[in-house]
């Protein structure tokens, strides 16, 4: 059977986007018919009523897509083969010293939440062999975090083996890299990437609760640790962190928010890619279906996380409630295991890739100048100096969410003292790279204040916003996106994914706010 591989020009009616799909077909009548029902249906003229995406994709249903029947097979919107570096794409990569910091400070990407072979559930399940790492699995984890751009990776394993094993093993260490010391013990380690930079790891455990950035284990021996890390009490959490760590909790939406409030926690997730994956596993399975038999319908694998992206309302309310009795710090949680769709999708690599899922998002820290190590990280997520920034949808450069009173900024995390006039500011950002002559993304930035375990809006709009004279309250920034950008991407379904998402997530600022005592 001979067959041929053509580009065939699909200009879907409701898009102003031309995309290109490879097209396999048959020389034969049958596969010219596939192919002119598919153009006409998708392509029609501009003006055709109907939604031309979903007639297209319903026509590669009502044809035999199987190889052996000779008939059309549609193949994935464009790869990265054809990604033009000089703009955005969905495999760019920014680091981030191009991502411009506010005023006088300086920026750090990274990853809160990942696991690694110290987790029984890593690697497919098999993180050991008869007492020997997965190498393979823990050297695809070191290069993920340098392909991908990070600064910094905060491990959270679980303590079913992450207790058993010491440091510096359980902080990724390799020869080439640096570990650093404290009292001549490591505490945290510089990781080596092939090109030069260095990507600061730190320890910690999933398990009662998440603490990150461990200096040292909890207990002397494996029994006391296992005891230590699933000790939820106060006094427990109050050890852990007394041994460095930032104590935050995984996987907020299971927990009541009085559990949470009686925990002197630091802060918890606002998001974690789990939760979504359980809540869409209907639109995940579809995924991966359409992936394998027709893939011109959907995104490509590196945009996996758009059609089941949802924001995570129960924990944004829990954090809502929380902040009514103390700070709280908010957190992106990735929570990648490298254990959840084992196999390759059409680019030729797992969906569930280190290197894919830590490229879909990451927490982006401010620091004041000078050196950077892991205790700078740990002091300004526990101040809640940072924002998550969902950067599938594209790096969102010159982001920036301020206070200004009696001429004095107060950034993310910082208390502005009571009786100050104060003007709250958000600055949208932008697209980095963004082609101008695409598709152009809506983007609105917006304020909101907590009230009473909601949100509610109080200033929106593009560009920079601002609220004047803001009243005594926590407040939040975010900026949401219609990712029309995104479209020669997202197949011939992108009208279903062409709709507001949630791209940056600030932490808040606390105008004149006064808590009631801890209990």
């Amino acid at each position: 059977m001979e067959r041929s591989r053509e580009s065939r020009r699909l200009s879907v009616a409701s898009s102003p986007v031309t995309t290109y799909y490879p097209v396999m077909m048959h020389r034969g009548h049958r596969a010219v018919f596939g192919l002119t029902c598919l153009s006409l249906l998708a392509c029609g003229p501009a003006g055709s009523s109907g939604d031309a995406g979903d007639v297209a994709a319903d026509a590669v249903d009502a044809l035999d897509v199987t190889e052996e029947a000779e008939a059309f097979v549609c193949n994935s919107p464009p790869g990265e083969e054809f990604a033009d570096d000089r703009f955005y794409h969905p495999w760019a990569v920014l680091p981030s010293s191009e991502v411009p910091a506010p005023r006088d400070w300086q920026l750090r990407r990274g990853i809160i939440h990942i696991h690694s072979p110290y987790s029984h559930d890593g690697c497919d399940n098999e993180p050991f062999t008869d007492g020997v790492r997965n190498e393979e699995c823990f050297q695809q984890l070191r290069q993920a975090l340098c392909d991908t751009g990070q600064d910094f990776a905060f491990l959270t394993d679980h303590a079913t083996l992450f207790a058993d094993h010491e440091f510096p093993d359980i902080l990724l260490y390799a020869p080439g890299d640096t570990l650093i010391e404290r009292d001549g013990n490591p505490v945290a380690n510089r990781m080596a990437c092939p090109d030069g930079r260095e990507i600061i790891i730190a320890a910690g455990t999933e398990q009662g609760s998440m603490p990150i950035g461990l200096e040292h284990h909890v207990g002397d021996t494996p029994a006391e640790r296992h005891d230590n890390y699933n000790d939820t009490t106060p006094a427990g959490i109050e050890a852990l962190k007394a041994a460095g760590a930032v104590a935050l909790v995984q996987h907020t939406e299971g927990w009541p928010v009085e559990e949470l409030l009686a925990m002197p926690l630091d802060g918890f997730e606002i998001y974690n890619l789990h939760f979504n994956l359980e809540d869409g596993i209907a639109e995940a399975l579809s995924l991966l279906t359409e992936l394998r038999r027709a893939p011109c319908r959907v995104p490509v694998p590196e945009l996996g996380l758009v059609p089941i992206w949802r924001e995570n309302d129960a924990d944004l309310l829990r954090w809502s409630r929380a902040l009514a009795i103390r700070r709280s710090a908010g957190v992106l949680a990735t929570d990648v295991h490298r254990n959840t769709f084992n196999g390759t999708s059409p680019d030729g690599e797992r969906i569930d890739s280190f290197r894919r899922l830590t490229h879909w998002f990451s927490n982006y820290v401010l620091l004041p100048a000078g050196a950077v190590d892991d205790v700078a990280l740990k002091d300004a997520i526990r101040r809640g100096r940072l924002y998550g920034g969902f950067d599938y949808l594209g790096y969102p450069v010159g982001f920036d969410f301020h206070a200004e009173a009696a001429g004095t900024f107060y950034e993310m995390g910082d208390e502005v003292p009571a009786g100050e006039t104060v003007v709250l500011r958000v600055v949208a950002p932008t697209v980095s790279k963004l082609d101008p002559d695409g598709p152009q993304p809506v983007i609105t930035a917006r304020i909101l204040r907590s009230d009473d375990g909601t949100w509610m809006e109080v200033a929106t709009g593009q560009g920079t916003v601002e609220l004047p004279a803001a009243p005594v309250g926590v407040y939040r920034a975010d900026v949401r996106i219609v990712p029309e950008h995104l479209r020669p991407w997202l197949g011939l379904r992108a009208d279903t994914y062409v709709v507001d998402h949630a791209w940056v997530y600030s932490n808040p600022i606390y105008v004149g706010v006064s808590w009631p005592p801890a209990p």
